[in-house]
């Protein structure tokens, strides 16, 4: 590398730990805390410039808990708390419509902001005998600045589904919302680079952001629809995707990308339940494997219900029953691997996190069953 080139680098990371002091020290945030205390004790929450792989088993709720971490909580951080920092998400649905999103985050708010708890399925009306409510209805008018405050900082997408989609239209906000300087801090011709002129490309040192208190997030759910381009395998889709795409979002914006992936249907069988290896790993990764090795962090949801334990860690499972998770962190290239324990209400897509085994008392599992929680 060239030697001005190799102190150019070495000045921008400089130059990012002092910024990055100031900030605190002139009381600024520079991550969003994730919503449970406990794990975020060890964890110090999103941070940008982050590549994140969410996995669990099928039907275990691993869009549910991405939701509730990298969506719902960005989103309520912003919006309840007195900060500098603003978001924006680009979600990647592949699984779902942008409409059925839309339902779920208003099943959510309506849960969080009006206490009322009614799945989507229920909200359309759609079961033979439940017709939805006036005051439910009203309910939802009422929710309806909300709705807009948060369709504005997030974008549900579910017409791009190939790895150059999503990247290109990453790129394309990236482009319209910031420039690239060169080592001697001259701005330098986004057109050319998009056009793949590379000499451009080559003088790259950094891409500032319009707005430095601006945190984007690029949410793909799931790896495994991922559409090939040409004669890709699904394999090879992935891993372009994770090795080059994401990583280019990651290192080249400081985006925070977040990839959710299924685990194998392996995890579940019977030999892993007598070798009691349950929990998610990356071995585990469905389809590829190869995506785990360019995570800075992986976490793992894991429902010891389903596999009928009675006590799990400490907890009675036959109390919680499917309403406990488990959230560990299976890979921190940068910090601990810690694990919290979770409450869930699929309905809703909410999570909570529980108190330690030891201080769950008769009355709160009985709260617990009876869905009295404080939600706020």
């Amino acid at each position: 590398m060239d030697s001005s080139k190799s102190v150019a680098l070495f000045d921008n990371v400089y130059r990012q730990i002092l910024e990055n002091k100031r900030l605190r020290e002139q009381g600024k945030d520079i991550s969003i805390p994730f919503p449970f205390p406990r794990f975020s004790e060890e964890i110090p929450g999103i941070q940008k410039g982050r590549l994140i792989i969410t996995t669990a088993g099928t039907k275990i709720g691993k869009t549910k808990f991405t939701d509730s971490m990298f969506l719902y909580g960005p989103y309520r951080f912003v919006t309840e708390t007195d900060t500098n920092i603003k978001v924006k998400v680009f979600y990647f649905s592949l699984e779902m419509s942008k409409d059925d999103k839309i339902k779920e985050a208003l099943s959510y708010f309506l849960y969080i902001y009006k206490n009322i708890r009614i799945s989507p399925d229920k909200m359309d009306s759609i079961f033979k005998h439940y017709v939805l409510e006036d005051t439910i209805v009203q309910a939802i008018e009422e929710l309806k600045p909300t709705m807009q405050q948060f369709l504005s900082k997030v974008e549900f997408i579910d017409n791009v589904r190939n790895p150059y989609g999503i990247y290109k239209t990453v790129r394309d906000y990236a482009h319209s919302s910031g420039h690239y300087i060169d080592k001697d801090g001259k701005i330098l011709n986004t057109e050319w680079i998009e056009k793949g002129l590379h000499e451009e490309a080559k003088k790259i040192i950094r891409y500032i952001p319009d707005d430095p208190d601006e945190f984007v997030v690029i949410i793909t759910d799931h790896l495994s629809i991922l559409t090939p381009e040409k004669e890709e395998s699904l394999h090879e889709a992935m891993s372009k995707f994770s090795s080059h795409y994401s990583l280019a979002m990651r290192d080249r914006w400081k985006y925070i990308v977040v990839n959710v992936q299924q685990q194998m249907a392996q995890q579940e069988s019977v030999e892993h339940a007598q070798a009691n290896m349950l929990r998610p790993s990356a071995n585990g990764l469905a389809d590829n494997k190869l995506t785990g090795r360019d995570v800075d962090m992986m976490l793992g949801l894991f429902s010891p219900f389903r596999f009928r334990r009675a006590e799990w860690e400490g907890y009675d499972i036959t109390r919680l029953k499917d309403s406990y998770r488990e959230l560990s962190v299976i890979l921190n290239r940068r910090g601990s691997s810690v694990m919290t324990d979770l409450y869930f209400d699929g309905a809703c897509n909410f999570f909570k996190e529980l108190p330690r085994a030891e201080h769950m008392t008769p009355e709160l599992y009985s709260n617990l069953e009876k869905r009295i929680i404080i939600h706020k």
